[in-house]
């Protein structure tokens, strides 16, 4: 925040970021109004909707430079405020969020959870910028938060017991998500400020890490494609067993269910934003790549391991641990460059469950006598070689699909 409050127009780039945050808590509010409201709280809750787009306008109104100077400085406005849009409109659709009974309940709960960010990151702004005009609005919108805290405490209340959902789960992952969104909008100012050649990326799947980072549109379809390919690798693993008539293994049956669990968090995660982006022409060709390419590699994938060994524990076990290797590279590099906060929010989640997974394996591994390190070293090399040919097809379908946009705008 420091360095951010040094420069005027890295201060004027935040603020309007902000301002964009407090807009889209204006729309997430008036959208939750509907016939599940209670008519007695409806005034307040579109009084409280009118706090927020005022507080967009003051914030917008006391930037040292309302316009951007340049298109670097409209880049980074830019990236900045899919950043917060990103935080702002996944929180409402994490996990435990998307469990309310209805739309009252959904507003009630985050009005008492997301409220906290302002405290969070207008506390340290407070701290941080020499401009009095600033920290005065900042201060005053900070009063108008705790009211509204206060008036979800009020309406919280009137729920029945069994709609509540655990406030401490909600605070929790508000929390991470802010500290992630922090991140990312430090990651993007540092590199604006840190003007150099970027060090090129040796690998498809580095190379297509670093396309996806800021590119929130390819990066919601390939989360649906990494949904679908998780579903497609517990389906492979149960059919090691199945076609031999054996019984799964008692660890198998978790772990299935567990990736079947995240298929559905990662599509549930981008399922609007993919809809959306599915009217255009060009992303639904790019997604077929996507889905066809993972696919690919799981096939592909298994083949060989199914060649490799005959013991249907050899191949479920060396099977998982090469995907699981990948899930926790790739997943690690999306999470910690992706500029979506909720999609980084997601994969950490995944992520703490895979941490799980592969102890399992290594340790059934270890217990069959299976583990050789010239084994392992052909399991890493056989996935890797897959995983980068995958990588290689959607970079080239992400290539495509720019250059379409490119000469639709020349049109």
């Amino acid at each position: 925040m420091s360095l951010v409050c040094q420069d005027p127009r890295l201060e004027s780039a935040l603020l309007t970021a902000l301002g964009h945050m407090e807009d889209l808590a204006a729309k997430q509010i008036l959208g939750n109004v509907s016939a599940s409201t209670p008519p007695q709280f409806i005034s307040e809750i579109k009084a409280h909707a009118e706090d927020e787009l005022r507080h967009r306008d003051a914030l917008w109104a006391v930037r040292p430079f309302p316009e951007a100077g340049n298109s670097r400085e409209r880049e980074l406005r830019l990236e900045l405020q899919n950043i917060a849009e990103s935080f702002t409109v996944g929180y409402f659709g994490n996990p435990i969020l998307i469990q309310a009974k209805s739309r009252f309940n959904a507003y009630v709960h985050g009005a008492l959870t997301i409220e906290q960010f302002p405290f969070q990151i207008y506390s340290c702004f407070i701290k941080a910028t020499p401009s009095e005009t600033i920290r005065s609005i900042l201060t005053s919108v900070l009063a108008d938060e705790k009211n509204h805290i206060q008036l979800g405490k009020k309406m919280m209340e009137t729920l029945p017991q069994a709609e509540k959902l655990c406030l401490n789960q909600l605070l929790t992952i508000e929390k991470e998500m802010c500290h992630k969104m922090v991140l990312r909008m430090t990651d993007v100012i540092s590199a604006y400020v840190n003007v150099g050649v970027r060090k090129e990326s040796v690998t498809a799947s580095e190379k297509l890490g670093h396309v996806l980072s800021a590119d929130s549109a390819a990066t919601s379809l390939w989360i649906y494609a990494l949904g679908d390919s998780e579903e497609l690798a517990a389906n492979h693993m149960q059919e090691i067993f199945r076609r031999r008539g054996l019984p799964l293994p008692a660890d198998m049956v978790e772990h299935v269910g567990d990736e079947k669990r995240h298929a559905q968090l990662l599509r549930q995660t981008v399922l609007l934003r993919r809809r959306k982006l599915l009217q255009q022409a060009k992303y639904k060709v790019l997604e077929v790549r996507m889905r066809k390419a993972t696919e690919r590699y799981l096939v592909t994938y298994f083949s060989h391991v199914m060649k490799k060994f005959s013991d249907p524990d050899e191949i479920y076990l060396f099977g998982a641990l090469g995907l699981e290797m990948r899930v926790f590279k790739h997943y690690a590099q999306l999470s910690e460059t992706t500029h979506s906060v909720d999609v980084a929010f997601i994969l950490d989640e995944i992520l703490r469950d895979e941490a799980e997974h592969t102890q399992m394996v290594h340790l059934r591994l270890k217990d069959r006598g299976f583990i050789k390190p010239e084994v392992l070293k052909w399991i890493r090399q056989t996935e890797e070689l897959c995983f980068e040919r995958a990588a290689s097809q959607v970079l080239g379908g992400l290539y495509a699909a720019r250059s379409w946009k490119h000469e639709a705008e020349l049109v």
